[in-house]
This record gives C-alpha cells, structure tokens and sequence, in this order.
C-alpha cells in the first residue's frame, strides 16, 4: 500500500516527508521490544517486508495478508514521522538511520545507536522543553513548561503548517492527586474542561450544568472494556479454582450489572460482556454475551460441579477432574476462597467492589481483597503471583491501538498476554483478525465464552467543560478521549 504526507514541516523548518516516516519504522525494526506499542511482534510493523520512501510518498510492502481496518487502527496510528535532526548519536548525526534501507544491517546498527542517545536524552526531564525536542514537533502546540507532578503548559506552535492553527495562545494540562481535588477545581471554576466520576454527578439528564454551574457535562462511551482480570498463573489456594471455565461462568453470572450500572454509576455506564466495546458500531463486530445475570444458576453450577453451599463458604465435595467435579487441582474440602488485588483511592470502585463482594457471598464465595497502586495491581497478574485476581479500576483502553482486535493486550505466549491467558483457539483468533475484515465478533464471542476477564459496566467518561468555552467543532469530546484545543476559542 502507498499513502502521501501533505508537505508539512517541523518546528525547526524540515519537511515532513515520506523520510520522517521511514526513521520511524527503521527506528522499530531495530528495538521493536523498545516500541510500547510492540506486544510479541504485534503491531508496527507488523507483517512488514519492505519500506520505499520518495518525496512524500511512502510504500509499503506486507509480507502477509492484512486486515486493513486493522492496519489503520492499530498499526499506521502508531506510525510518528520524526524529525531527522534527531537521526544522530553522542558523537554527531547518524543520517544512516533516517534514510537507510528498511530492515539493513548497516540500517539498523545505525538505529541501535541513534535510539540509546535518545533514550539516554529521554531520562531527563526537564529537557523536554529544549529546542532540540520541540525543533521536531509538526503539531499546533509546543510544550514549554513540564514538571515532575505531571503538570504541562503547551504554547502555540508559530511554525505550525497544518489545517487548524491555534485561537488561544496557551494551554495548561494540570495533574490532580484525587477525583476529590479535580471536582473543587471544576466547581470553583479554575479548570476550564475535566473529568469526574459518575458516583459524583447525581442522576439526571448528561447535558445539564454540572459541579460549578457554569459548565456542561458531557458523557462519552469508554473505547474499551472493563473487568477484573483472572491470574491464570496464580500459586495460592485459589489458582487452581480460577482456572476453572465453569467457576469463572459462575462468577460472571453472580453480578448484576444492571444494578451497578444504576447504584455505582448513576446510570452512566454500559454493560460489559467481552472485549468488544460496548459501544462498537454493528457494522464492525457484535459480540454475544454467554452469562447475563443469574443468581440461582450461577449456585446450581457450582452444585453441580461438586460444591456443597450449605455453609457461608462453599466446600468441595467431590474432588476430581470428571465431569460434575469440582476441577484438576482442586482438594476435597477446599473452600471456594479467593484473593483479589484491587487498586486503591477510587471511591466509586469501593462503592462497586462491595456490591460484587457481596454478590458472590450470595452463592458461596469467599473473597480476601487487598489494595495497591494501579501500578502493582497491574503487576499482581502480569507474573506468578499468589493473588487469583485483580482489578485496576482503570478499565483496559484500546489506545492508542483502537482497532478492538485484542492484540494490544493478549498474545500466543503466555507470558506476554493478560492475565498468563494464551492457547491455540485464541492465537487462531488473533491471527484472523488480523488479516481478515468481519471476524471481530467470532473473536469477541469466543473471549465471552471463556472468560479471561470478569466482565463488568464500563462507565462513560464524564467531561465538564466550561460554558465560556467555545469550539470551531462541537466541544463533546471523542470516546477516544483525544483533546483538540486548537479549536478551541472564548465566546
């Protein structure tokens, strides 16, 4: 396939030109695993044999099939043209980066050495503001002040040469340590756009003044899906059970989402029953949910799987691998108790965890919950672990992967895919859609059926946006979450 760039340039007066996207590419082909949207030689650039780049004008040659819905969302909008000034080392420019031929050996020694030094420049900080950075921005904003707090102050771009110029001169990213310290900001009215939880806003129409009075709220469906994550390498007790396709059904069925969707987030939410956003179009992919809300049948599953509920717990009865056994690993008269890791400051999440804690007391399960960061939680079931669950509150993001194929986050090697979940049937699903259009909703009907998640609502996201704040495009913003202030302006 070929595709043109329109003859822009960078801040520093270079062309973006099909050499821009070239440095990109050889960049990745040299230290895929340095790329983060690499996951076990998915993504850019994947399937790649060969790059031609002329003028602005760029080919590509694929050594396999490809899905092109796929090679959009999850490969070309990963692709950075990058300025060439940057194709250089310790010791001076490196051209044999920027334009070496694809895949070369000179090509990519020549990278290996241009990405240390800027991966070396990267560490710190308080550089991103040189000019040497900004000299290879091609966007409307340049950044000019950056703090460790994640503050960021974005200037606009005088040498942009793009479509939409700016109509405000600055804008300021703030970072807030709490939901709680965001709402007084957007109440007092000292943020012009945020975001707040559902649990924050009451129940009533999404278009109407929200915290301040002076804004309006906005919800937008979340480009995901959200769910606690199975750790199918747990190493306590409870690794064994949760390995178990029919506990997992259980599990699934015990939860009312409906009633979460309502208590927890005012209505503002959409039920969860694959990887699929529940917002994707028809058109694209449909995937079936295999167990809506079912209380009794979730405890005559486990009845009929060897468990006895006559207690608070439920202890197995009929140890074994059988058919109407409790499952292989599985110890005659061991309590249905699990462990779950869940992040913590969220209060919201609280509010949930408690109704799904309780939810599954009610058919005899036993939950042991501890709270971490976002950061360990997510560790907790990257690796063997001695917790069988764990829950981010964050919901997993198909950005800045957007096509929903499930490569950004599962794979054929179990190390490498979420949760430790990897076998044939999924491999042979995530090599499906990626050579071949209308295979989403096999593949999400099949990531229902066996549930690597625990499936639950994903919330919209909530935007407060300041009326005095005006838009040349309607101001709601994208499920995506991008922000576009150079259109932006004050009425």
């Amino acid at each position: 396939m070929s595709f043109s760039l329109r003859g822009w340039r960078f801040a520093d007066g270079r062309p973006v030109d099909a050499t821009s996207v070239l440095f990109f590419l050889n960049l990745v082909e040299a230290e895929p695993n340095a790329f983060c949207n690499a996951v076990a030689a998915r993504g850019v650039p994947s399937g790649l044999r060969a790059v031609t780049a002329r003028g602005n004008l760029v080919t590509l040659t694929f050594s396999t099939r490809v899905n092109l819905d796929w090679l959009m969302g999850n490969d070309l909008s990963n692709v950075v043209p990058l300025d060439p000034a940057w194709s250089r080392s310790a010791t001076g420019p490196v051209p044999a980066c920027a334009n070496g031929a694809y895949g070369a050996a000179r090509t990519i020694a020549a990278c290996r050495q241009v990405l240390a030094y800027l991966q070396g420049l990267g560490t710190t900080t308080t550089g991103f503001t040189s000019g040497f950075w900004q000299g290879g921005v091609d966007g409307p904003w340049l950044l000019t002040a950056f703090d460790a707090a994640g503050d960021a102050t974005f200037s606009a771009n005088p040498h942009y040469s793009g479509p939409v110029r700016p109509r405000v001169g600055v804008v300021r990213l703030v970072a807030f340590d709490s939901y709680a310290a965001e709402e007084v900001a957007l109440a007092r009215g000292t943020l012009d756009v945020g975001t707040v939880p559902g649990s924050a806003i009451p129940a009533g129409s999404v278009n109407a003044p929200a915290l301040s009075g002076k804004d309006t709220l906005y919800a937008t469906p979340f480009w995901g899906f959200d769910g606690i994550e199975v750790n199918f390498a747990a190493t306590d007790a409870g690794g064994p059970l949760v390995t178990q396709g029919y506990l997992r059904g259980a599990l699934e069925q015990a939860i009312d989402q409906k009633s979460l969707i309502e208590a927890v987030f005012h209505g503002r939410a959409a039920g969860g029953a694959s990887p699929i956003p529940p917002s994707t179009p028809a058109t694209l992919a449909k995937a079936t949910g295999a167990f809506p809300a079912d209380p009794a049948a979730a405890r005559r599953t486990l009845a009929s799987h060897g468990w006895s509920l006559a207690g608070a717990t439920a202890t197995c009865t009929d140890a074994g691998s059988g058919a109407g056994q409790c499952g292989a690993g599985v110890a005659q008269g061991q309590t249905l108790a699990l462990s779950l890791v869940v992040a913590s400051g969220d209060p919201g999440l609280d509010q949930e965890l408690a109704l799904v804690k309780s939810a599954w007391a009610a058919i005899g399960v036993s939950l042991s919950v501890t709270f971490d960061t976002a950061s360990n939680v997510a560790a907790d079931c990257a690796t063997a672990s001695a917790t069988d669950l764990c829950w981010s509150g964050g919901g997993f993001s198909y950005l800045s992967d957007y096509y929903p194929s499930g490569d950004p986050f599962y794979s054929t090697s179990a190390s490498t895919s979420l949760g430790g979940f990897a076998n044939p049937v999924l491999a042979h699903w995530l090599a499906l859609v990626e050579i071949r259009r209308g295979e989403l909703s096999g593949y999400g009907t099949y990531m229902a059926q066996t549930l690597p998640v625990l499936y639950l609502p994903s919330p919209d996201t909530l935007w407060e946006v300041s009326t005095r704040l005006a838009s040349a495009r309607p101001l709601r913003p994208c499920p995506t979450g991008a922000l576009t202030p150079e259109y932006w302006y004050f009425s």
